[in-house]
């Protein structure tokens, strides 16, 4: 169970629940370089209860010029879609 419903995760006691890389297995989300990532890593351990990991990424745009992306690998499918729909710092600031 997660921190919002008063239970302890007993992967992050141990220091298994985030991973320095992203397995095969894991079911990926890429997003812009812009965002806060600690952010959106302390919305994860609060609100989501499986192992996930966070990397950069590099790569070219169709102008060949190199762009840095965050990629986040979550061990069940499940969790990234609540990330996606419920993660405040995701949704991007549009100035008019």
């Amino acid at each position: 169970m997660s921190l919002n419903r008063g239970t302890v995760n007993a992967l992050s006691v141990l220091g298994l629940r985030k991973l320095s890389f992203i397995p095969a297995h894991f079911t990926k989300l890429k997003i812009e370089h812009r965002f806060n990532v600690s952010d959106i890593e302390h919305w994860i351990e609060y609100h989501l209860d499986g192992r996930y990991a966070i990397q950069e990424c590099y790569g070219l745009d169709k102008n060949r010029k190199i762009n840095v992306s965050t990629e986040i690998g979550m061990e069940d499918p499940k969790e990234l879609t609540m990330l996606a729909i419920g993660c405040q710092f995701l949704i991007k600031n549009k100035e008019f």
